[in-house]
């Protein structure tokens, strides 16, 4: 699984670099952040112990992972919410078979609350803390008097704000905060003067060494529909 999960690619900016938080000699993962547990519990967890689990294991801990799946996703009802809540108190005592009752605290009981919470307050995704913990960690990386944190951080920040507001006012050729270009924009062009579908006109840059290989049969299928589902040019003829 360590080494599956060290080949494993996702989308940019959908993930952190979880080929660094595995250790191929102890076997295990470290280093992980929040969200990329999120993540791995979510997406991966069903794939990855597959074939490593007794079915009866790996059915509880895909129900687990199907759950916080749909607890978290984009758009909610009140149906699944409510199925939720009837599926949860099943999953968990599934779950009560197979680990020991050591484990389980009251951190195993909270989702049994997560689905009436969800149907108050709405999509979990204007309630959850990621957004506060990358602004916590942007703040501590300006903390340059560990004798006085606070005060390292209130002037960083108000440094920061005044800066930003002083941006707005240069000419348009100077790069500022507020006109930084993406981290994959490499400065290329983006119209469609060349005669180049829309899909293949966004600004980009290569991630690593360039190599040359032949595609295999999947790889081509995959970015044939890729292209098929996603290019603006194509959408009269799929239709």
């Amino acid at each position: 699984m360590c080494e599956w999960l060290k080949s494993v690619k996702f989308p940019d900016g959908y993930v952190s670099n979880l080929a660094r938080c595995v250790d191929l000699r102890k076997y295990k993962l470290f280093g992980m952040k929040s969200h990329d547990c999120h993540v791995f519990m979510q997406r991966l967890i069903p794939i990855a112990f597959r074939e490593l689990l007794p079915a009866k294991v790996w059915e509880a801990i895909t129900e687990l992972s199907l759950f916080f799946k749909s607890l978290t996703s984009v758009e909610i009802n009140i149906g699944e919410m409510e199925k939720l809540e009837h599926e949860i108190p099943v999953i968990l005592c599934k779950l009560e078979g197979i680990f020991p009752p050591s484990f389980f605290d009251c951190m195993e009981h909270l989702p049994v609350h997560l689905p009436h919470e969800a149907k108050l307050a709405g999509p979990v995704q204007y309630r959850w803390m990621y957004p506060f913990e990358r602004y916590l960690h942007h703040l501590k990386k300006n903390v340059k008097n560990k004798a006085r944190v606070e005060g390292s951080i209130c002037n960083a920040y108000l440094v920061e704000e005044a800066s930003t507001f002083c941006g707005y006012y240069f000419e348009p050729h100077v790069n500022t905060r507020a006109r930084k270009v993406p981290r994959n924009d490499d400065g290329g062009r983006t119209s469609h003067a060349d005669g180049n579908l829309s899909i293949f006109s966004y600004s980009g840059r290569t991630s690593g060494r360039a190599i040359r290989r032949m595609l295999t049969e999947e790889e081509i299928e995959a970015a044939h529909g890729y292209i098929v589902l996603n290019c603006e040019e194509l959408v009269p003829f799929v239709q």
